[in-house]
């Protein structure tokens, strides 16, 4: 393998990239879960951690159709394959597409804990006397702040143009629906629709779907998801605080 990508190739980047290579062999999570030997609700979670890493989706569901739908690769997630299937002859990052491809597989290689991680442009910085708040913009023109003391900003050296990537627990995040989101007083109030809903004994996770194709995850209480009374494609916001949200770079 290219000493270049080495540091990408981590357990978590060869899962990921394993899963989209079963996404690509048969037009299904269900079929690549099973090849991967992950649960359906885990292939899910790495898809939608894949997704909210890239600048644009690797993985699109489709939807109706003679076999009733299905999930394929995107260009630029069938470009990443290609390139990664590449890196063990002669991939050398000398092309802009092929340094921004291996910008990407770095992102991928990233993993937490925080069920949500979201990649975006810094486009604002707002000094404080001991925060500073910072504006990322994410693909699709949604926005999120975090709040982060000014020592930790210039550690980071974050700047207004830079990347940073948003860890959020799903713990952290609360659902409303527009109406009632408009009248709450919170620094990140995202709109969105309903993708996904697991329904455990406790509590149910539930996907809102951002503009541009990224995705939060939300761990909302049963009885909080009745009152809400929600179902897939019905608009709603998630709602977090600035403090709730935590900042990192790839060096």
């Amino acid at each position: 393998m290219s000493e270049l990508l080495h540091p990408f190739a981590g357990k978590g980047t060869g899962q990921r990239i394993a899963l989209l290579r079963a996404i690509r062999e048969h037009g299904s999570i269900s079929a690549a879960a099973r090849q991967c030997q992950l649960s359906y609700k885990a292939a899910w979670q790495h898809i939608d951690n894949i997704n909210n890493l890239s600048p644009q989706p690797l993985v699109a569901r489709l939807t109706g159709g003679k076999g009733g739908g299905g999930t394929r690769l995107t260009a630029l997630g069938e470009q990443l394959l290609d390139a990664w299937e590449k890196t063990g002859v002669a991939l050398q990052a000398g092309s802009m597409q092929e340094r921004q491809t291996l910008a990407l597989l770095g992102r991928l290689a990233v993993r937490t804990s925080a069920r949500n991680q979201l990649a975006g442009e810094i486009s604002h910085i707002q000094r404080g006397a001991v925060n500073d708040t910072i504006t990322l913009r994410l693909p699709g023109g949604s926005q999120l702040q975090a709040q982060i003391t000014r020592e930790s900003c210039d550690e980071l050296a974050l700047h207004e143009g830079g990347h940073a990537i948003a860890l959020i627990k799903a713990s952290w995040i609360t659902l409303a629906l527009p109406q009632a989101a408009a009248q709450i007083a919170i620094a990140n109030r995202l709109p969105g629709k309903v993708g996904r809903i697991t329904a455990g004994l406790v509590n149910s996770e539930v996907i809102v779907t951002l503009p541009g194709g990224y995705s939060l995850c939300a761990m909302v209480d049963n009885d909080s998801l009745t009152s809400l009374a929600i179902a897939v494609d019905d608009a709603v916001c998630a709602l977090f605080s600035s403090q709730s949200v935590i900042l990192g770079i790839l060096d």
